[in-house]
């Protein structure tokens, strides 16, 4: 008669639950992006559904952490979501009266919203429980490396997609820019400072390489996280000794938001996306056009005409381009006051793994590093380059602020709260 060791079951059962926390992750950040990449989706939707999904039938399974209070927090906020939105987009519509108002788009949109916030527990408490996180995140990390190497060395599948750069598993350069933010804050916090500083430099000229201002921001982000003030300071200048002998024209040229002249379209994307928020705004009163209107309803902003004369057609108005926009324009001052308090919530994040900075990290557990880190570099998308409300950067977000707020309860001496 054979039989296995209990010690050995553990280890099997301990690798097989690593496994699958590290597909869900991976899932998270290229899913999206990779659907969009091969079969020419118009947004991260299919793939960050499809995630989440993957995440609520694993929990149901047992394959990662499920509760009852994590039901019931879903379905709670599901309804809460729900009676919110509906609301506003009824005044919505009435304050806009504009016939081209989308009720199925919304309706539709919101479905899928629930479908999302029923992963949220589920991923939040796999960040938690997860005790091999750092070599996940340090593996998703080299992954994202090799996408550049291999972007830059034309070496990727055939995609139909419109981008004029695409980097896969993303249709375009920005979207990398976005999801990697995360995962290098974390993995630059877990080195001493020499190792930082080398990444954030191999990442850096990864980004020049590509061309790229959003993935430069996101490196930009991690370095003021986690490097000493002196060592930013002396490379800022370093930078601006260097930039007199160099040729800056081509990044120069995404800074310049004259619209009315510019031929660049990222820099004119940008400037849509702020007179759009704005001609939300004071043509709703300050209400916002509706959930998911923008782009449906009508637009008239000065630098979607300059857009179509340069490409022929449309760019970004539906998503206006960073989360901001279109948070903003649809949700009006709604909007901008929880855009508000995600970055206050990020700023206290910031603060708190700069004091540590010098400690490499190391007194703080995994899944609250991680946790802050996907808080933090939401800001990227927030504020320079998104491209819808469902990505898995968003359920990475969700997920952290709702392990933070669980581990703040906790060392306050409350119960988890459902």
């Amino acid at each position: 008669m054979t039989g296995t060791s209990p010690g050995r079951d553990v280890m099997v059962l301990r690798r097989s639950n690593t496994l699958v926390s590290a597909a869900l992750l991976g899932a998270l950040f290229f899913l999206p992006g990779t659907i969009g990449f091969l079969f020419e989706a118009v947004s991260f939707t299919p793939g960050t559904v499809a995630a989440s999904i993957a995440a609520f039938v694993l929990a149901g399974v047992g394959l990662i952490p499920a509760s009852s209070r994590n039901v019931q927090w879903s379905i709670g906020t599901i309804v809460l979501v729900a009676v919110i939105v509906l609301l506003h987009m009824l005044l919505a519509n009435a304050i806009d009266n504009d016939p081209s108002f989308d009720v199925q788009r919304a309706f539709l949109s919101l479905a899928l919203i629930s479908i999302v916030i029923l992963a949220v527990p589920a991923v939040a408490d796999t960040i938690g429980v997860e005790s091999r996180l750092r070599t996940i995140v340090f593996s998703l990390c080299i992954l994202f490396f090799v996408s550049i190497i291999f972007s830059l060395l034309q070496i990727q599948p055939p995609t139909p997609s419109l981008g004029e750069k695409p980097i896969f598993p993303y249709t375009e350069p920005s979207f990398l820019g976005f999801s990697v933010a995360a995962v290098l804050i974390f993995t630059v916090m877990r080195m001493g400072v020499v190792a930082r500083l080398a990444t954030i430099m191999v990442f850096l000229g990864l980004g020049f390489a590509l061309a790229n201002l959003t993935v430069i921001a996101a490196v930009l982000l991690a370095a003021m996280v986690a490097l000493p003030l002196s060592w930013l300071g002396g490379g800022l200048a370093v930078f601006v000794v260097a930039a007199a002998s160099l040729d800056l024209s081509y990044y120069t040229e995404r800074l310049d938001f004259d619209w009315a002249n510019s031929n660049n379209i990222s820099a004119l994307v940008y400037v849509q996306g702020w007179q759009m928020l704005q001609e939300s705004l004071e043509r709703t009163y300050g209400w916002g056009v509706g959930f998911q209107q923008l782009g449906v309803v009508y637009t008239n902003v000065p630098a979607s005409f300059r857009i179509n004369a340069l490409l022929g057609r449309d760019a970004n108005l539906q998503d206006g381009g960073f989360i901001l926009s279109k948070i903003g324009s649809e949700f009006g001052m709604i909007g901008l006051a929880l855009a508000t308090a995600l970055v206050i919530a990020a700023m206290r994040s910031f603060a708190r793994l700069r004091l540590m900075s010098r400690q490499a990290g190391r007194d703080m557990p995994d899944g609250e590093l991680f946790a802050r880190a996907c808080v933090i570099g939401y800001l990227i998308e927030l504020l320079v380059r998104g491209t819808n409300y469902l990505t898995g950067t968003l359920v990475l977000m969700l997920a952290g602020l709702l392990y933070l707020y669980r581990l703040h309860a906790a060392r306050s001496g409350g119960e988890r709260p459902a």
